[in-house]
């Protein structure tokens, strides 16, 4: 039997992004009789679990995971299980000291997501961003195996490094079972006209602020789903964009039944994220097969293996979105080999095998 303990993300059946999910389907998608898990959940993540599946422990820390308070809810994590896991698996990297300082006394196997380039996030100050780079350094030393969910990070990491990475995206599920009804209609009324989709948190660095100001005064529809209540940037949002009649922002769509429906009703999906690496939300959209217009970065060109249509500044966009919709059509089915690429049971058991 192999003992996996997953620390950094929110937890079994958090809805804060692409972690919480790759822990839901880890979980729920073991295949292995010989592999069990062991998740700390923080104090964010759900306190009743109706049914936790099998061969799974949680412990839940009453810290939240996000903010300074994340990097101490890792290392409690860290220091509860290190001497009893046969693996840790670190979703995001801001604990590897610790990892480095109980390397001395026992060498646990470690697998490391390291997440994006956290330090270039306009949201931290110097020192946090000192630190994560420093974190980010450290994890090729004191981790045994390396992921990178982007291809493109690669070109940031040492070529003596590079035999301990491993490329593996995010996964993609999208349910088919909610369609439209007279009562969905009443509380989506955007789904009675053709529009247009954007899913990210509320960061900058996802150029919400740059997207809404394109659609005021075009005659086109846009919806947004993003967590505008987290932070003030997102309240700037709903202050500056809420009565615009075009434009629908939707603070927390958690529902995924009803967000799949949103997903695949659109008329184009606009991917606005310029730091992340392979964002699991245009994951979702590849697996939608609708058309997505991506901001030009590495990043998403990866993720869409060039697929699809691109903008390199909101002007562009406007342009893409005022000539003939038939460019659209370019990008709305996704080769098979990206669905393959972006399959759960295929990345859970990339996961596995590491162990």
């Amino acid at each position: 039997m192999k003992t996996v303990s997953i620390i950094g993300s929110h937890g079994l059946y958090a809805n804060y992004g692409g972690w919480d999910q790759l822990v839901k389907n880890l979980a729920e998608k073991n295949s292995s009789e010989n592999i069990h898990y062991l998740i700390f959940n923080s104090k964010e993540s759900p306190e009743f679990i109706e049914k936790i599946p099998d061969r799974v422990v949680i412990r839940r820390i009453k810290l939240k995971a996000s903010g300074f308070e994340g990097l101490f809810y890792d290392f409690w994590s860290i220091l509860i299980c290190y001497f009893k896991s046969d693996t840790i698996l670190l979703l995001g990297v801001q604990g590897i000291p610790l990892v480095a300082l109980l390397r001395l006394f026992k060498r646990t196997n470690i697998v490391s997501n390291v997440g994006g380039l956290e330090w270039e996030r306009p949201k931290f100050g110097l020192l946090a961003k000192l630190y994560l780079k420093f974190c980010f350094n450290c994890s090729f030393i004191f981790s045994n195996t390396v992921i990178l969910d982007n291809e493109h990070y690669m070109k940031f990491v040492s070529e003596s490094y590079r035999k301990k990475i491993l490329i593996i995206p995010y996964g993609g599920e999208i349910s088919n079972r909610l369609e439209i009804t007279e009562e969905i209609r009443s509380r989506y009324n955007f789904l009675n006209f053709e529009y247009y989709l954007s899913i990210s948190r509320a960061l900058k660095d996802n150029c919400i602020d740059e997207l809404c100001k394109t659609f005021v005064g075009l005659k086109k529809r846009l919806v947004v789903i993003s967590n505008f209540s987290s932070s003030e940037y997102g309240k700037s949002i709903l202050d500056k964009y809420s009565n615009i009649e075009n434009i629908t922002l939707i603070n927390g769509l958690y529902v995924k039944d009803e967000l799949d429906l949103v997903r695949r009703k659109c008329k184009a999906y606009i991917h606005t994220h310029t730091l992340c690496g392979t964002a699991p939300s245009l994951v979702e959209m590849v697996i939608c097969r609708r058309p997505i217009i991506s901001i030009d970065v590495p990043q998403n060109r990866f993720t869409l293996a060039n697929t699809g249509l691109y903008f390199k500044t909101f002007d562009d966009l406007e342009g893409i979105l005022t000539c003939s919709a038939d460019n659209l059509i370019l990008s709305e089915n996704s080769p098979d080999f990206l669905l393959e690429r972006y399959e759960w049971q295929t990345i859970v058991n990339s996961y596995q095998d590491l162990y």
